[in-house]
């Protein structure tokens, strides 16, 4: 792009910007518009990583292959998932056999009994005034939090609590490592196309609105251009000056 078409196109700016309020308005709009449609774009590419991402830390932190003719040396985990209000709270008590008994993902450190790790939104919801039901439930000491990458979302309600005497007690497992021996392929494409549909659906509108604020203030804009071209510029240059002023 040479020094002239960048003359041509500042040009069209200034046209954009002296046309009052109808030009200002155009412009806005135009840049909502446009703005929202990248938007909409990006988070569309984004929905196939986003699934990946998420069925990644879900695999990791499985606990259901536990084997009970394990050694000593490994972690009993019994599972305590629970409900309060409607929300479901995913819930492990972990009793470590000796000190190299695994950690789940996001935890640094196994609990203690009667202490527990959190996630940052069941954190939040034990602290409102109205969860004391859920406190009395949950009655063990938060010593930390669970990191992102132990969480499936950052919504997730979710806690690690330590137990003792574990050992024998009904539904109980043996673990030597969290993870998912077997692997999925991934998220399923079926779920990624409708992701993708959806998001196309919804620019639908975002398409109409760039439309309208094309098309806005039309009339002015068409007779500032035929007195260009009044004026001596060719074709060319006066799609310049038009793309400078959108």
């Amino acid at each position: 792009m040479n020094a002239s078409w960048l003359r041509q196109l500042a040009f069209g700016v200034r046209l954009a910007c002296r046309g009052g309020v109808t030009g200002w308005t155009r412009v806005a709009l135009t840049a909502t518009a446009v703005g929202l449609g990248v938007a909409f774009l990006l988070l569309a590419a984004s929905v196939p990583n986003l699934l990946e991402a998420r069925d990644t830390r879900v695999a990791a932190r499985v606990d259901g292959a536990g084997d009970p003719d394990l050694p000593d040396g490994t972690l009993l985990v019994v599972m305590t998932d629970t409900e309060f209000r409607g929300i479901t709270i995913r819930g492990r008590l972990l009793q470590p056999q000796s000190a190299a008994a695994p950690t789940p993902p996001g935890v640094s450190a196994l609990p203690k009994a009667g202490e527990m790790v959190v996630s940052p939104a069941l954190a939040k919801l034990l602290a409102e005034p109205g969860s004391a039901l859920l406190r009395a439930r949950l009655d063990y000491r938060v010593v930390g939090r669970i990191a992102d990458e132990g969480l499936a979302g950052p919504g997730e309600f979710a806690y690690y609590a330590g137990g003792d005497q574990l050992d024998g007690k009904a539904g109980v497992r043996r673990l030597a490592a969290f993870g998912d021996p077997f692997p999925g392929p991934g998220p399923d494409p079926r779920l990624i196309l409708m992701a993708v549909v959806a998001f196309v659906v919804l620019l639908a509108p975002v398409a109409i609105f760039i439309a309208a604020a094309v098309r806005f203030g039309g009339e002015s804009r068409e007779r500032r251009l035929a007195a260009l071209r009044l004026m001596g510029a060719d074709l060319a240059m006066t799609r310049r000056f038009a793309a400078g002023r959108r």
